[in-house]
């Protein structure tokens, strides 16, 4: 085993010399015109007469054309993309996106959006009139002028107010789909709740694994940084990696990138809020914010707008403060460190066939378990139909959706039980009668080990980032058989759950989640389908190497049906036999 980190050494060598500095495009000498005192009248006015902008009610199409209507003063042309779609919480809702074109010399399209719906006037989460009131006032920017010719840019300005951007950012995800605009777009800038008190920071996960072009993300922090006078955050590197592992993106910016469109989100935040609470009096708007932000907004667009070259590319890579990591070299690393663990295994595969160790029942008690989770999979779906969890399109689910505000505590404790009666039934064949010996704790060992180095090598050839959650895993436990205190076989188990839980930690503290809420709320995206059902396998698998590692850590554990051969029939086996002897029976008159 040690000899295969031999292997692992180039790699690191190279994700170290992978890293450098970020091209930043250089910024025009014309100066913004983002009036901040105009934008907080415009945020005044929405939050004021429209506070209650939940898609698909009468306030939410009036919003509509209130900014229909403002756009349209400034002599530019607006155009409503109406279209049906299937919320969570809302039901089938129409939902109205405007589009507002810039003619420029090129075909190319710079687009900004802003949603400006929210969850209601009680929410304050989701909400964003500070920015869409940037939109406006930067589209005033580029509106016909009566003195002096009209302020036309290189290339074509697309400016976008979408629809449900509170409920997982279902307009800019049809727009991202649907629209030729997006399709010939160099680059997306999302901009959500300036107007915060909060710090500045740019967000960049993507709904799939990939992240911005490194010179937009650079450019953005440069502009923000003039303007503002520090520097915009980034997702923490460990963050970074945990979405790229599980695509998981609360802004608007990850349909984009999932299309293959370089695209950041400009936002405010507070401390463990998941967004900017624009509308919560305890936080008002913060003027002076939303002047500087909308500023480096106009700047970044100019700098965009005067580059040299085609559309940014969305190459995945790991971003440091000034620098980027190439993805490639992240990948090559995260997967030539399974290569020692799974050497390490076949090693012990070999020795325990060479020693005659009872494998056999070790691998049934593997499968019993990985049953038995299975089983809870179905356990969800069957929850699904019953409507238990929500159904709706594949979006991030908001972090106020009902599933966590109000859980469905009646159904959720009726399949609560459903699973512990099918633990029990599948447990019986598991029970430990009598002390295994050590050759038996071996071979369970060793089942558990090469169901984990197959799940790892299975994510390194489809999924490799998806390494993130388990690595700690592979290498935490093959630590367990030369501990032989509780305690200590104890803190070597809890190590190797770190990979799941700290992806749970992350996603809590992000969205401002208890930990059950936050359980509740993945289970959430796996049925209204945003986590593929690939991710929910490597899961159940995951979940069913752990459940017989844990049993051999606190001594609970036993082969199948006690290490008989053959061993006798389970509950399967005996209810398809009891079927056939009743279907062969003779009838009777």
């Amino acid at each position: 085993m040690r000899a295969g980190f031999v292997v692992v050494a180039p790699a690191v060598l190279a994700l170290l010399f992978s890293i450098a500095t970020t091209g930043t495009l250089p910024r025009t000498p014309l100066e913004p015109l983002f009036d901040p005192a105009a934008a907080a009248s415009l945020h005044e006015r929405l939050s004021t007469e429209y506070p209650a902008r939940v898609p698909g009610t009468l306030e939410a199409e009036s919003a509509t054309r209130w900014y229909s209507e403002t756009i349209a003063a400034l002599g530019l042309a607006p155009e409503e993309d109406l279209w049906t779609e299937d919320l969570p919480d809302l039901g089938s809702v129409v939902l109205r996106n405007v589009v507002t074109v810039v003619p420029g010399r090129a075909q190319e399209t710079i687009v900004l959006v802003a949603h400006r719906d929210n969850a209601g006037a009680d929410q304050p989460l989701g909400d964003n009139a500070s920015g869409t009131a940037a939109l406006i006032e930067l589209a005033r920017g580029f509106a016909p002028q009566e003195v002096g010719p009209d302020p036309l840019p290189q290339r074509t300005l697309v400016l976008v107010s979408t629809d449900a951007g509170a409920y997982g950012g279902a307009g800019a995800a049809h727009f991202a789909d649907t629209s030729p605009l997006a399709d010939a777009a160099i680059a997306v800038v999302v901009l959500d709740g300036l107007g915060g008190r909060g710090p500045p920071r740019i967000a960049i996960a993507g709904d799939s694994a990939a992240s911005p072009a490194r010179a937009l993300v650079s450019t953005a922090s440069a502009r923000v940084r003039e303007w503002v006078g520090v520097t915009p955050s980034l997702p923490s590197v460990l963050a970074q990696l945990v979405d790229l592992g599980m695509p998981f993106a609360a802004g608007e910016q990850g349909p984009f990138l999932e299309q293959g469109v370089a695209a950041i989100t400009l936002t405010t935040s507070e401390k463990g809020d998941p967004a900017v609470p624009a509308g919560d009096p305890d936080a008002p708007l913060s003027v002076r914010r939303l002047g500087q932000l909308g500023r480096a907004t106009e700047a970044l667009v100019g700098s965009l707008d005067a580059s040299v070259g085609g559309p940014f590319r969305t190459p995945d890579s790991i971003f440091f403060s000034d620098r980027a990591a190439s993805g490639w070299a992240m990948r090559l690393t995260l997967v030539l460190c399974v290569v020692p663990f799974a050497l390490g295994v076949v090693d012990l595969l070999v020795r325990c066939r060479r020693r005659a160790l009872p494998l056999a029942p070790a691998f049934r008690a593997l499968r019993t378990r990985l049953l038995l989770w299975v089983f809870a999979g179905l356990l969800v779906g069957v929850g699904l139909l019953a409507g238990v969890f929500p159904t709706g399109a594949d979006l991030p689910l908001p972090p106020y959706t009902t599933l966590v505000t109000d859980a469905p505590v009646a159904g959720l404790a009726l399949l609560a039980i459903v699973f512990g009666l099918g633990w029990l039934v599948g447990r019986r064949r598991l029970i430990p009668v009598r002390s295994p010996d050590t050759n038996e704790e071996l071979a369970g060992l060793t089942a558990a080990l090469a169901g984990l180095g197959s799940l790892a090598i299975v994510l390194a050839l489809a999924k490799p980032y998806g390494l993130v959650f388990v690595l700690p895993s592979l290498y935490a436990w093959m630590w367990l058989p030369l501990r032989s205190r509780l305690w200590q076989r104890s803190l070597v188990f809890g190590v190797g759950l770190a990979g799941p839980l700290l992806g749970l930690l992350l996603l809590s503290r992000q969205l401002d989640l208890g930990p059950v809420d936050a359980q509740l709320y993945v289970v959430g995206l796996l049925t209204v389908g945003y986590v593929s059902l690939g991710t929910a396998l490597a899961a159940i698998v995951w979940a069913a190497v752990a459940s017989q590692l844990a049993a051999l850590t606190f001594g609970r554990y036993a082969p199948y049906a006690q290490g008989l051969e053959p061993p006798p029939a389970g509950v399967v086996r005996q209810s398809i036999r009891s079927v056939a002897r009743a279907r062969s029976r003779p009838t009777r008159a």
